[in-house]
């Protein structure tokens, strides 16, 4: 279910609100929506700076159809998202089970990503540190499996669970460790190890 202000307003309604202006919103027109919408902040400053990010990127030229249908269909990508979200539950419990609602096998989701399967499994587990998982990996999960980044986040966020193996009578505790650290002992080619070590983590992630 898509959360609601006090006010009943939705954050697919208030993108839309947002989307009916004619540019992107200015510096000063930003904080005045985060200001009337915080509990949105996250969702808001996506939208608005794939927006500008998507203006900042044409450059004058006479629009083509590929021009068209990238808009087109980005625009629908982010309506199914925001319509799938809406199906699912609010928050994501069990990634794997999340993978498979999503239509995918672990080890074709882990080839979109471009991970292999050790790296997938501590992060379905949640045995990587948040601060540490980068954004362009958050970004990535949350269009795979058409989910917001928001779920996604909220997801590595929680606490550690043990893998099944380790179900045992004597549960050790769980120790989280560095993304670059699952980098570095993946079955990747070092050129795919040096991208991801490279990549920025999620400043949302940041304790």
């Amino acid at each position: 279910m898509i959360a609601k202000t006090e006010r009943g307003r939705t954050l697919e309604d208030v993108l839309a609100k947002i989307a009916a202006l004619s540019s992107p919103p200015d510096a000063q027109q930003l904080r005045g929506w985060l200001n009337r919408y915080p509990e949105f902040k996250a969702g808001i400053i996506e939208f608005v700076t794939d927006w500008v990010d998507m203006d900042a990127s044409r450059v004058p030229h006479e629009v083509s159809t590929e021009d068209v249908n990238l808009v087109v269909n980005r625009t629908m990508s982010r309506v199914q998202q925001l319509l799938d979200e809406a199906q699912k539950p609010a928050d994501i419990q069990d990634l794997a089970a999340d993978i498979s609602a999503a239509g995918h096998d672990l080890e074709s989701f882990q080839r979109k990503l471009g991970i292999d399967h050790s790296m997938l499994t501590c992060l379905i587990e949640r045995m990587v540190r948040p601060p540490t998982i980068p954004l362009r990996l958050v970004r990535d999960i949350a269009e795979g499996l058409r989910r917001s980044i928001e779920r996604v986040r909220a997801y590595f966020r929680l606490p550690p669970r043990l893998a099944a193996a380790y179900k045992a009578r004597s549960q050790p505790t769980p120790k989280q460790v560095d993304f670059a650290y699952i980098v570095q002992h993946a079955d990747l080619p070092d050129s795919e190890k040096a991208k991801w070590l490279a990549e920025a983590p999620d400043p949302a992630l940041r304790d």
